[in-house]
């Protein structure tokens, strides 16, 4: 439970900006949304600024302000397209409004399309902006691209994207440590980053009976077998490629293994590469959290195979928090220590990482002491309540620092957004 609001303490009146549909089983979106409702239980005054889509059931009272529906132009997925430059300068217009008209002190915004709707809203406005970085744009956005051309190009724009984007924000919060460095190295000052990693929810993944989880397995149709789970997208970042390579291997020693991977994304909306799968690997549509947590609880290995450094992924803080142990790739082993709380894969290849499969899947034991030492991390270093502590001090900072002939223009000068 959030603490409530120190009644000496600053109240903020902030916009969340989300370029994004909002909310989705994503992890930053997941992100967005408890750092909203944290700071709404704290006694501030968010408001989330995003597209028109969104799992409106998830949201719990949270005021969300959104733009229009756009026929024909959607964003159901992560990654660049054309509908996206209409929805962001949609999403500039009403980030503008709210600004103006609902008396908003500092933007927050996650990822580089929000910083750069921030950007131009701050030009308008002058309301100071927060950028959430979540990652490396030039690392990410080739992945999104399947030839070498415009994978080069995609990194090419993603690096320049990284070099003036954060630098030009009043502060930053990056979300590992790696990220402090890179963004450091691309101009932004040190004293001008907080590193605030992201919180996890234990209290989400109370212990379950024996018949419970015989229940659930019964549900899903997994019988006994051992399942080996993913959750989450699917898209090329995530790096399933290597699940897909490492199954067979793993089946191998483990004849009746299943790869279950789980995600929200619409079987219409999936790469091809999914929509033929090996054998021992199943799809398992999962559009809202409790069949996600359903299938981590009865998961005997939960998996990780992303190789970007750069993000911090939120099933990893899920896993954990359901003491499940985890094999997880070197790139995105942020919060596991390897051997302590979970397994670290440092070879780039399947055969390394079915290797590390099938040796937690021979040793229950060991299963279940990583587990349960992967639980008391995320209970002792990563709960919301030190995210909210720290992202209310950066307020702070940046509000302080503000100088006051930075005020914001007169609504005249926002005219040229009024429609």
């Amino acid at each position: 439970m959030m603490r409530a609001l120190d009644v000496r303490a600053r109240r903020y009146r902030v916009a969340i900006v989300a370029a994004c549909p909002f909310p989705t089983l994503q992890g930053s979106q997941l992100l967005i949304r408890k750092l909203a409702q944290g700071l709404r239980a704290r006694g501030h005054d968010p408001v989330v600024v995003t597209y028109a889509e969104g799992l409106e059931e998830a949201l719990a009272g949270l005021p969300v302000r959104r733009i229009p529906r756009l026929p024909g132009l959607c964003a159901a997925g992560s990654g660049p397209s054309a509908a996206k430059l209409v929805l962001d300068a949609a999403l500039l217009v009403r980030l503008v409004r709210v600004l103006e008209r609902e008396g908003i002190e500092v933007m927050h915004a996650h990822n580089y399309e929000a910083a750069l709707v921030g950007l131009a809203a701050r030009r308008r406005t002058g309301v100071p902006l927060v950028y959430h970085s979540h990652n490396a744009l030039a690392e990410e956005l080739p992945t999104y691209f399947r030839s070498r051309t415009a994978r080069r190009l995609a990194r090419a724009l993603g690096a320049v994207a990284d070099r003036e984007v954060p630098r030009r924000a009043d502060r930053c919060i990056a979300i590992c440590r790696e990220l402090v460095g890179f963004l450091r190295a691309r101009g932004v000052e040190e004293d001008a980053i907080a590193l605030i990693a992201p919180g996890s929810s234990p209290e989400e993944f109370p212990a379950c009976s024996l018949a419970d989880l015989a229940a659930i397995r019964e549900r899903f149709g997994f019988g006994e077998r051992p399942v080996l789970l993913y959750t989450g997208n699917v898209d090329g970042y995530q790096n399933l490629d290597l699940l897909l390579a490492s199954i067979g291997l793993v089946r191998r020693s483990v004849g009746d293994a299943l790869l279950v991977l789980a995600t929200h994304v619409a079987p219409r909306d999936l790469p091809a590469r999914l929509r033929r799968l090996p054998d021992g690997v199943r799809l398992v549509s999962a559009d809202d959290f409790a069949t996600v947590r359903d299938l981590i609880r009865v998961a005997d290995l939960a998996l990780c195979p992303r190789r970007e450094w750069s993000g911090f992924p939120m099933k990893l803080l899920n896993y954990m928090a359901a003491a499940k142990a985890v094999v997880v790739s070197a790139g995105s082993a942020k919060a596991v220590r390897d051997g302590v709380n979970g397994v670290v894969v440092d070879v780039d290849g399947p055969d390394a990482y079915a290797a590390a499969v099938v040796g937690l899947l021979a040793d229950p034991r060991r299963r279940r002491a990583l587990g349960a030492a992967a639980r008391r991390t995320v209970e002792d270093e990563y709960g919301w309540e030190r995210v909210i502590d720290q992202v209310e001090a950066t307020y702070d900072v940046v509000l302080r620092r503000r100088p006051t002939s930075e005020a914001a223009p007169a609504a005249a000068a926002l005219g040229v957004f009024e429609t």
